[in-house]
């Protein structure tokens, strides 16, 4: 894959890139970046071409003072605009998932959402406040040098509260084949906001990965894989 770069309205995006037929874009979790799916990349067929992007506030991508939820759908729409991919997949991982399930409802035009363990119903970091914070910036800061601590702390500040959390009728106003796939043992966010993401959307399907924990991706890429060719193909929706 070529490692690329965009302006978008709220600056500048790095992204990973591999040319195919149809496209499947996908989004890291908080603190990630879009090198953390290139096991997808060995396991997928070539026809896919992908897209993995830094994030705003991650990776090589810029960094602009406010960081929202709003913010990162803009400049994921700009980059595919800016990409002219015609049919696309939209997904994602944790905070990656939270912000393609927000892209579906604001802008509506992927073909079909995988969320991978998706943030965006279950309370924040944030949400619970104090040294929790503190733990979960240091962990994260741990994880990845190119994390930007003030970045991070931004984004779990404007992730806090209500304001961004996905509803249930917001979840009910996507209509695309959607695949939700889960981590029996994740113990970051439980598989009940799995199934209550599964229940709300229309024809959904949940699958869940034994054994698994947040980022089935990462230690199941070829389970994932399966499930994610098998989806575009068309099987597991119906």
């Amino acid at each position: 894959m070529e490692r690329l770069y965009a302006e978008t309205r709220h600056g500048k995006i790095s992204y990973m890139f591999r040319p195919g037929k149809e496209y499947l874009v996908l989004l890291h979790g908080l603190g990630g970046i879009g090198n953390n799916f290139m096991k997808l990349a060995k396991c997928l067929g070539d026809d896919i071409g992908l897209v993995f992007p830094d994030l705003l506030g991650h990776g090589k991508s810029c960094a602009p003072e406010n960081i929202t939820v709003t913010a990162q759908v803009e400049a994921i729409h700009d980059l595919i605009s800016n990409l002219h991919l015609g049919k696309f997949y939209l997904g994602g991982n944790s905070y990656g998932g939270w912000i393609s399930m927000f892209y579906q409802v604001k802008f509506g035009d992927s073909e079909g959402l995988v969320l991978i363990s998706s943030a965006g119903t279950n309370p924040t970091v944030a949400d619970q406040g104090g040294e929790s914070v503190e733990t979960f910036l240091k962990r994260v800061m741990d994880m990845n040098s190119s994390n930007r601590e003030e970045s991070i702390r931004n984004i779990l500040g404007n992730n806090s509260g209500d304001s961004y959390k996905l509803k249930t009728e917001d979840l009910m106003k996507i209509s695309v084949p959607t695949l939700i796939i889960w981590g029996e043992k994740d113990s970051m966010i439980s598989q009940d906001h799995g199934k209550f993401i599964h229940e709300h959307i229309s024809g959904s399907k949940l699958s869940i990965i034994q054994g698994g924990g947040h980022t089935t991706h990462s230690t199941h890429p070829d389970q994932v894989c399966s499930l994610i060719t098998d989806f575009i193909n068309g099987k597991a929706v119906g």
